[in-house]
């Protein structure tokens, strides 16, 4: 089990389940690099070398990385440190084919999630179309387009799909309907509000990760990336 202590507190909410389910659980689960106020992103990568985590996703996806100047500093931050495998990068929709080729060539990242609201950008990334990952949000605005024809298939964002659930939206339903189609490659774990109906970018309490065990298998994949903004330790 990888060390950490959200992982901890994720593999604590899966209290249902049996001592090896929950090992096996835990061997799918990432720490990720998530960029928030009050951790920035060289906070969390000095964690992770203190750590000595070789494998964690990533989630690049703050303001400040509205500036290429500072992700491609990012990037080289990221050669100088002890991560050697990225299974999963969560990409944002201006990202250019080199950074994907970067994640690939170098790290071995085999998934890349991008918002379903993106997918007309699709175009941008030719050599990666098998290997992105539709993500859908819960605010009942989807695409009428069949995009997952030009994907590798699903991301699933637990929160996201619980909210989507919850509020009754469209974005369930579609997905209740693709994933009988597509594969789940990815995923994307945080906490939620059962009061607010939304998802918790930062966890305080196990009961925060209950929902989880409400999810049928059929949902979870290989590499559950944790978007949490939490410290990694």
């Amino acid at each position: 089990m990888r060390n950490s202590t959200v992982n901890g507190l994720v593999v604590g909410s899966f209290t249902k389940l049996n001592y090896n389910k929950i090992m096996k659980l835990a061997d799918k689960i990432y720490p990720a690099i998530t960029i928030c106020p009050k951790y920035s992103w060289r906070y969390k990568l000095g964690e992770i070398n203190s750590l000595g985590l070789k494998e964690v996703s990533l989630f690049p996806t703050f303001p400040i990385f509205d500036k290429i100047a500072v992700r491609r500093e990012f990037y080289q931050a990221i050669e100088q440190s002890c991560i050697k495998y990225i299974p999963h990068v969560h990409i944002r929709n201006d990202f250019k084919q080199w950074e994907l080729d970067f994640f690939y060539h170098n790290y071995g990242t085999r998934a890349f999630s991008i918002h379903e609201s993106f997918s007309k950008d699709l175009y941008k990334w030719p050599k990666y179309h098998k290997f992105l990952y539709l993500k859908y949000d819960y605010d009942n605005s989807i695409s009428t387009k069949d995009s997952f024809k030009d994907v590798g298939g699903l991301c699933i964002d637990f929160a996201h799909l619980w909210a989507s659930k919850n509020r009754i939206t469209k974005e369930y339903q579609r997905v209740k309907i693709e994933i009988k189609k597509y594969k789940v490659d990815c995923n994307h774990l945080n906490g939620y509000s059962h009061r607010y109906k939304h998802d918790l970018y930062y966890v305080r309490y196990q009961h925060q990760l209950d929902y989880l065990k409400e999810i049928p298998k059929k949902y979870f994949s290989n590499i559950i990336s944790l978007e949490m903004n939490n410290s990694i330790r």
